[in-house]
């Protein structure tokens, strides 16, 4: 069975965000807890209650507001993403003595922080523990949210990545993972944005008192403790073909269909490695994908140096971003 390592790293090839549950943790109680399985249905209030009846019971009432559509695990993704390329900014400009500009960075930041925090849902939890006699002796209510959002897109970026790594290799966390053909491929990689803003705020406030060597000391825990990684060896075929898939998204978006053509014949290369380690019943979905991205290969090379026109591009984007969508998944699924 394939173990799973986890580092404080991260990895330019990344998985969709899970979808975020805020789950009441399992409680021990004497007797059976019981829920009130009505009223558990999609957006209602979740009411479960422990404790055995005619002694002290407690009741956990929680309820969810708003919803995580795959659009907006874009937006938010691309958004923490934005937080880290601020922070490696607000570095250079400390390390140039310009403070003005590493506080504007910091904040640009924080405000990126804010905006992800009004995206994800947030869930209320209700606590309100009875005695026997039907007296509240503990009542509690709090807003909880979960700030762990899973990076992709964005985070494909170099100059988003390297400064990371680096930073985290400074640490002594990481050894040997490279951004393209590594031997350690990332599978899932989070970022604890809770973590990342207590970092940012402590950098503004060291700028504020002076204390630019405090700022840089907190960008730095941003950037090396603000993530983590899980990473699989023997991934490396199929994340080598979403390396891929990414950079051909890019080069159409740039009209560079030679560069495009030559990214699409790697991924085609990789996926049929990756398929061959596959059991029968799992091979059909990478033989069909390899078949799209032959299609693709085909009608780029006919088109030559004469660019598509808008609509076809468009059409183009959209088969790229889907493959890139599965192959993500398949990242989950497939292992």
């Amino acid at each position: 069975m394939r173990s799973f390592v986890v580092h404080s790293c991260w990895k330019a090839l990344l998985i969709p965000l899970a979808s975020v549950l805020i789950l009441v943790g399992p409680v021990r109680a004497q007797g059976t807890p019981s829920a009130s399985s009505e009223g558990e249905s999609k957006g209602s209030p979740v009411v479960r209650t422990f404790g055995a009846e005619g002694g002290y019971r407690t009741e956990v009432r929680s309820e969810t507001r708003g919803t995580l559509g795959q659009e907006d695990r874009r937006q938010v993704s691309l958004l923490a993403a934005q937080v880290f390329q601020h922070i490696d900014e607000a570095r250079r400009a400390l390390d140039a003595d310009d403070q003005k500009q590493a506080r504007k960075e910091i904040d640009k930041g924080r405000d990126a922080i804010k905006a992800v925090h009004s995206l994800l849902p947030t869930t209320t939890v209700r606590t309100r523990t009875t005695a026997p006699d039907g007296k509240v002796v503990y009542e509690d209510e709090r807003e909880v949210r979960d700030d762990r959002v899973a990076l992709f897109e964005g985070m494909l970026h170099a100059r988003t990545l390297a400064p990371i790594l680096t930073a985290q290799r400074d640490a002594s966390q990481i050894a040997g993972v490279r951004v393209v053909a590594s031997e350690a491929i990332s599978t899932e990689v989070k970022a604890d944005l809770s973590f990342v803003e207590a970092q940012l705020g402590r950098a503004a406030k060291a700028l504020d008192d002076k204390k630019a060597e405090d700022a840089v000391r907190a960008l730095f825990l941003a950037q090396a403790k603000g993530v983590d990684v899980r990473y699989n060896k023997e991934d490396t075929p199929l994340a080598e073909a979403r390396d891929a898939i990414w950079l051909v998204k890019r080069a159409l978006e740039e009209n560079n269909t030679t560069q495009a053509q030559a990214n699409l014949a790697i991924a085609r290369q990789q996926l049929e490695i990756y398929r061959q380690v596959l059991p029968e019943d799992k091979r059909e979905d990478v033989g069909r994908m390899m078949s799209e991205i032959g299609q693709l290969e085909r009608q780029l090379q006919q088109e030559g140096k004469q660019a598509a026109n808008t609509a076809e591009k468009t059409r183009q984007g959209k088969s790229v971003t889907g493959w890139w969508d599965r192959l993500n998944g398949w990242m989950k699924r497939h292992f």
